[in-house]
């Protein structure tokens, strides 16, 4: 079993063969080369990178496992709105309303420029 004196061990009982078995204990450590450093845990295992670059179906795998997290943190992101032309002319038209009244609240900006609050509070926010 290739156990060597003061090794961690796992025991498990298996009901149906009436068996005791022994496993040794694998406390983040490489299944094929018992490195330490760089692992990931892979179906029950840690596994280093270099291990992985050897084994071309496990680069597939975490290929496609790195695309899917990469396609949630998109889903998550918030999505950017295109400018159209109403809006870059009501952006172009607050601007100016602000430089030539800097001490305007939103009420003033929006009675100024004929927009409801909300409309002012959301270019601002786009600003």
């Amino acid at each position: 079993m290739n156990l060597e004196p003061n090794v961690m061990t796992e025991y498990f009982y298996d009901d149906e063969r009436k068996a005791i078995m022994v496993h040794r204990f694998r406390a983040g450590e490489c299944l094929f080369c018992y490195g330490k450093e760089k692992t990931i845990f892979f179906k029950k295992f840690y596994i280093c990178k270099q291990c992985i670059q050897s084994l071309p179906a496990l680069q597939v795998f975490l290929a496609r496992v790195e695309r899917e997290r990469v396609e949630e943190v998109k889903r998550t992101l918030p999505k950017k709105k295109k400018t159209t032309s109403r809006r870059k002319e009501a952006l172009d038209r607050l601007h100016k309303a602000i430089k030539e009244n800097p001490e305007a609240s939103q009420k003033e900006l929006a009675k100024m420029l004929g927009f409801s609050e909300a409309w002012v509070s959301k270019l601002l926010r786009n600003m």
